[in-house]
């Protein structure tokens, strides 16, 4: 190979000095001056490069590809996955304990999702933990529950790239939040037009904050780019769940969304429990809804959130269920999540002692 080869792709001529310079597969030799060339070729014939064996193949199932770190991958089979996406997941452990980062997502509206968020919020608040609440709706209704505004939301985060400290407003003693307004549709039309690593940019901007126990994400009824970003941040995932119908059919919808970012997307978040909500013991639909919520999610399921009206009445006089009313059973329904969560912590720091 010590004459002059000249690339497939550019033109250009060349000493080749590396076995990817050269292709020989379909009986013709072929040369490229750099990866880029041998990439664009290889793009061009429908193949990509194992990034495990190296081996040339055509993409034809979604585990085959992916993103780490907000670049793609390729994989040929899965025994060239597996081990990639195993180092993946061990370095997201060792590497990124943090505070405990959950979505609260159910793409059907009307499940209790802002609700759950600031209670869940609130009592953790109370207890003693340093919270955080980023709110993924451009409806705002965090902020509007708690009596809180902001100048300054995700899209100037991600956009503008503003530092964190600059968009959160405290709400109570140990809780914070950054609040939703329709600057976030914006964020979405940016997100759209990003090549490479727009359903990760949010965990690229807030990663490595330990400034909280715990990251609680208020996330709109819909699959947006946001919405992925919340995946791709969170850790963990709480699915609220109104005891009807077509809320079960929701969950579905969550969890065909979790199993494309754990496939595609490489971040492994997994489900930690499912809030059966607006539970009313005098109609059957609520216990038939429970009993099917078991029969797939089992212990993932926990203690209903009753149906109650003082849990409606709150956010209007902008405070937490707790503050408005202590007594109701909104109010111990909620406690019991919280309480809940506080021993999730607590198990989580004592495995990575």
């Amino acid at each position: 190979m010590s004459a002059l080869k000249q690339c497939k792709v550019c033109g250009t001529e060349f000493f080749v000095k590396y076995r990817w310079q050269l292709d020989s597969s379909g009986g013709d030799m072929k040369f490229y001056c750099s990866q880029e060339c041998a990439q664009q070729e290889q793009e061009a014939a429908g193949q990509a490069e194992c990034s495990t064996c190296g081996k040339l193949f055509v993409p034809k199932y979604a585990f085959q590809q992916g993103q780490v770190g907000g670049k793609p991958v390729h994989f040929c089979s899965m025994e060239c996955r597996n081990p990639a996406v195993s180092d993946f997941r061990k370095k997201v452990t060792q590497h990124e304990q943090g505070p405990m980062r959950i979505a609260v997502l159910n793409q059907k509206g009307g499940t209790g999702k802002t609700t759950t968020t600031v209670s869940a919020a609130a009592g953790l608040a109370q207890a003693g933990y340093r919270v955080l609440v980023i709110d993924v709706d451009s409806q705002g209704h965090v902020g509007v529950s708690l009596g809180i505004e902001g100048e300054r939301t995700l899209y100037h985060i991600m956009v503008e790239e503003r530092p964190v400290s600059e968009c959160v407003v405290q709400a109570r003693p140990n809780l914070d939040i950054i609040v939703g307004n329709e600057t976030l549709a914006s964020s979405e039309i940016v997100l759209a037009r990003m090549n490479e690593g727009r359903d990760k940019v949010l965990r690229d901007k807030l990663i490595g904050d330990e400034s909280y126990d715990f990251i609680l994400l208020d996330c709109g009824p819909s699959l947006s780019l946001l919405n992925m970003n919340a995946l791709t941040f969170a850790d963990h995932l709480i699915i609220p769940v109104s005891c009807d119908y077509l809320s079960l059919v929701g969950v579905k919808q969550v969890m065909k969304t979790l199993k494309n970012v754990n496939q595609v997307l490489m971040h492994p978040i997994s489900v930690l429990g499912i809030l059966p909500t607006f539970y009313d013991m005098r109609n059957n639909i609520s216990d038939e809804s429970v009993r099917t919520l078991k029969g797939y999610f089992h212990d993932k399921v926990l203690p209903p959130v009753r149906v109650n009206t003082r849990l409606k009445e709150a956010p209007s006089h902008q405070q937490t269920i707790f503050e408005y009313a202590p007594e109701s059973r909104g109010a111990l329904d909620y406690k019991k999540l919280v309480d809940w969560l506080a021993q999730q912590q607590e198990s989580r720091f004592k495995k990575s002692a």
